[in-house]
């Protein structure tokens, strides 16, 4: 299954730069051909997790057999997915395909939707490759293409001022954001002279000097930034509500998660693991999961705007994944820190579903109405009675409530906490307590007395009603195996990820 890897690049590399050719065969190929791209994409993402889960670890060298050049030195470009990585392609292969889906009908009264679709399957590339990728340049390349196609993403309907302030905004904090990485990228590669990430873990353990540690503070810094997480959290409030509802739900489903969450972790796990004070780390990480959480959460609260509102919650479970993350970091080694990164990647996939399915849900309602004010939608219960149960499921598991798929994410994060900190539970309980106040509100709109503007709203067509069906029935049967899940899936992805060694001899062959 290692030939498979490379098409995870090939495809949408090959469908973005030929978009604008098929374009020229009108609408119809247009949207046929991004449709086919994106779900060529999510069947090669398939195949890989399930290899992945069946064998373990890929390590994939671009033009050579193994990645050591004559010198027993990886020189060569490399790629390494282990099943933490695996969950994360499957993320972003499912996501994206649901995005395009529901773009069909969505997006239809936009102009220059050539470039939208173009935009769409570069994102997803980024994303993709910056799953896939062992060294350290190669995931900053990834992470800049997934970001400057994100920018033009926000800003795509600039017939407002809006969406380009938000654009402008987002492209300012993320620039930022990549050029503390870079910096860090560039310490590592003067102190060792490597960017291989598994040749850069065996140099950091035998030698962790303070230039690391330096470059450790930028890449937390930058990452921070990028997954969203408070007091810089600003440019994430602007820039989801201000993108098109099915790029919302890529922005929040996987943008702030593998261009923060997922970096984060590789690099902390993957590339420096024991060599720094994992306790240190894991305390700096959780303090700011608790400011995210609490802030996140109780903004979501005073929201009118429905985007506004849902864009606030995602800082939120952020606050809650980097919870688990900092946990698993200063509980190193322990059975709680098992369980509490197991929660952070598990929530990291539930989230990808329940705010996708809720962004698109918004979606349909400002396609249906034009407002996104919540004064504005009383009733919608009664006209759009699929819509709203939708809805309802999908709030009802971000809150956590069992037997969805966000309970079972959410309950090892919590038991995690409480063991480990029993302030830090409370905390997460607080968090919940503003989550839930703030879905509760928008459920109490929705089933409220009709207005008038509301009486013409109907459900929505079938190419954006397939996705938002999809994802519903995902969270409802991903809630009925929730230990299945965590045993097979993300207790073993959270084992590949806190095995150094592994990674290591994957790509050095035991060099």
């Amino acid at each position: 299954m290692r030939e498979l890897l490379p098409y995870l690049i090939i495809i949408p590399l090959f469908g973005a730069f030929s978009m604008p050719i098929v374009n020229l065969l009108g609408r119809k190929a247009r949207e046929a051909w991004a449709v086919l791209i994106s779900g060529a994409t999510l069947m090669v993402g398939s195949g890989v997790f399930y290899s992945v889960w069946e064998n373990g670890t890929i390590v994939y060298t671009l033009g050579a057999r193994s990645p050591l050049g004559q010198a027993n030195f990886p020189i060569r470009i490399v790629w390494e997915v282990d099943l933490f990585g695996a969950i994360m392609i499957l993320m972003v292969t499912l996501v994206s395909f649901l995005a395009v889906l529901y773009s069909l009908g969505y997006m239809k009264h936009d102009t220059g939707l050539d470039k939208y679709y173009t935009l769409i399957i570069v994102l997803e590339l980024g994303m993709l490759g910056i799953a896939v990728t062992g060294d350290l340049f190669n995931f900053y390349v990834f992470l800049e293409i997934m970001s400057i196609a994100s920018y033009a993403l926000v800003a795509f309907r600039n017939d407002t001022w809006e969406g380009i302030e938000a654009g402008i905004k987002y492209m300012f904090v993320g620039s930022i954001a990549s050029s503390f990485v870079l910096l860090g990228i560039a310490l590592l590669y003067g102190e060792y002279g490597t960017l291989t990430m598994s040749y850069l873990a065996l140099k950091l353990a035998q030698n962790p000097s303070v230039t690391a540690k330096v470059a450790l503070a930028l890449f937390i810094a930058g990452l921070l930034f990028k997954s969203g997480a408070s007091p810089v959290h600003m440019w994430l409030a602007d820039a989801h509500p201000a993108a098109p509802s099915s790029i919302s739900a890529m922005l929040s489903g996987l943008v702030i998660k593998i261009g923060g969450i997922y970096a984060l972790a590789r690099i902390l796990f993957s590339v420096y693991g024991t060599s720094i004070s994992v306790k240190t780390v894991g305390w700096v990480i959780i303090i700011f999961a608790c400011i995210t959480l609490i802030v996140g959460n109780a903004m979501a609260v005073i929201q009118n705007d429905m985007k506004r509102l849902l864009a606030y919650s995602s800082v939120g479970q952020i606050g809650y994944i980097l919870l688990g993350l900092g946990i698993g970091l200063a509980a190193y080694g322990s059975q709680t820190g098992e369980i509490a990164m197991a929660g952070a990647i598990y929530h990291t996939f539930n989230h990808a579903l329940m705010k996708a399915l809720l962004f698109l849900i918004a979606g349909v309602v400002i396609h249906q109405l034009g407002t996104r004010n919540l004064n504005e939608l009383s009733g919608l219960a009664k006209t759009m009675p699929k819509t709203t149960f939708a809805f309802l499921i999908g709030s009802a598991s971000i809150i956590g409530m069992p037997p969805l798929n966000g309970f079972a994410s959410k309950w090892l994060i919590y038991e995690s906490s409480a063991i480990f900190n029993p302030i830090l539970g409370a905390i997460a309980i607080i968090g919940t307590a503003f989550c839930t106040a703030a879905y509760v509100k928008v459920l109490y709109t929705f089933f409220g007395r009709p207005s008038e503007k509301v009486m013409k709203a109907r459900d929505p067509e079938g190419s954006m009603m397939v996705p938002i069906i999809l994802l519903t029935v995902a969270i409802i049967v991903m809630g009925l195996f929730p230990w299945q899940i965590s045993d097979k899936v993300m207790i073993p992805a959270v084992k590949a990820l806190e095995n150094q060694l592994a990674y290591i001899s994957a790509v050095l062959g035991g060099a």
